[in-house]
């Protein structure tokens, strides 16, 4: 990162991770731990600059700058959250770069997570050294972004590639985290995917994810069906959008993605089966990165502004 190490902090509703990253994208020190949500944001902030000191403790000389990839709707020119859910109570308003900067008395870049997932991916990733490609996160919920000519794409209100609220047919009349009813997150997300499985099961009994997809890989048809829906509908709405949006590659990733075949066989089929027949096929493939997508994806933030296509070469 432009000769300088920096230190990538992934802020979830469930856990904060952050590692120290050099400038080919490699992490060197990493850590984890609770995202204390219900103490509110200063909470939040503090174990962030906690983190980072012990990460950067005796590589003072190396890191320069802290990159932090934050759940909801982010200015990327102040790094204060306009908008966000209720997975982190509090979050919208909050000056995250601002108030982490004067914290920690460094550089502080913010951006929304999605988009430092696909920053992340486009330079070191699995779209690297392609132009134009969408970017998809599906986990708790469904996030995007997109990078054409290899430029990140953020809108006139910085919510471009807000994938997981895409209207479809399929979601009825399913709440959204967002409070709005029948978004695409409503059906493709884990959460939906494990509800989707307490249906068809017909005890209504609430499961997580990793307990559907073990089920599914034991034969239960129910869990198998809920994947397979799950999948299904993700790969159909994704061809629609790239019959809008023209990507050479779609790559996916979240932990639903990391499923395996039972999950990327339908959305594969999905996908290919839906998307215009006039196009050149499109690639949809798994992200590269893994666990460190996230921290990898935040410290590139600190150096998205850069040309990425002499960065792809």
């Amino acid at each position: 990162m432009a000769g300088a190490w920096v230190i990538g902090v992934d802020v979830g509703g469930s856990k904060v991770a952050a590692g120290l990253v050099d400038e080919e994208g490699r992490v060197h020190r990493r850590m984890s731990l609770p995202t204390p949500c219900v103490h509110g944001p200063p909470a939040v902030i503090s174990l962030i600059a906690d983190m980072c000191r012990e990460l950067g403790n005796g590589a003072a000389d190396r890191w320069l700058s802290v990159g932090v990839g934050s759940p909801g709707v982010v200015d990327p020119h102040s790094g204060t959250v306009t908008a966000a859910t209720d997975t982190l109570p509090g979050w919208q308003g909050t000056d995250l770069a601002g108030d982490l900067a004067k914290a920690m008395g460094s550089r502080v870049v913010v951006g929304n997570d999605a988009n430092a997932f696909a920053l992340g991916e486009h330079l070191y990733g699995a779209g690297r050294g392609v132009s134009d490609v969408m970017y998809v996160t599906v986990g708790t919920s469904v996030g995007g972004a997109l990078v054409l000519q290899d430029r990140l794409l953020t809108g006139a209100h910085h919510r471009a590639g807000e994938l997981g609220h895409f209207p479809i047919f399929e979601a009825g009349h399913r709440v959204c985290s967002c409070g709005r009813a029948g978004h695409l997150e409503t059906a493709a997300s884990g959460p939906a995917i494990a509800a989707a499985y307490a249906r068809l099961a017909g005890d209504g009994t609430p499961r997580d994810l990793r307990e559907v997809a073990e089920r599914a890989r034991r034969g239960d048809a129910a869990a198998v069906t809920a994947l397979t829906q799950g999948a299904e509908v993700l790969g159909r709405t994704l061809a629609g959008l790239a019959g809008v949006f023209d990507p050479r590659r779609v790559v996916v990733g979240g932990g639903v993605s990391q499923i395996g075949a039972r999950y990327w066989t339908p959305l594969r089929d999905a996908f290919h089966n839906s998307a215009l027949t006039v196009s050149p096929a499109v690639d949809i493939m798994p992200a590269a990165l893994g666990d460190d997508a996230g921290i990898v994806g935040a410290a590139a933030l600190t150096v998205h502004s850069l040309d990425m296509t002499r960065r792809n070469r």
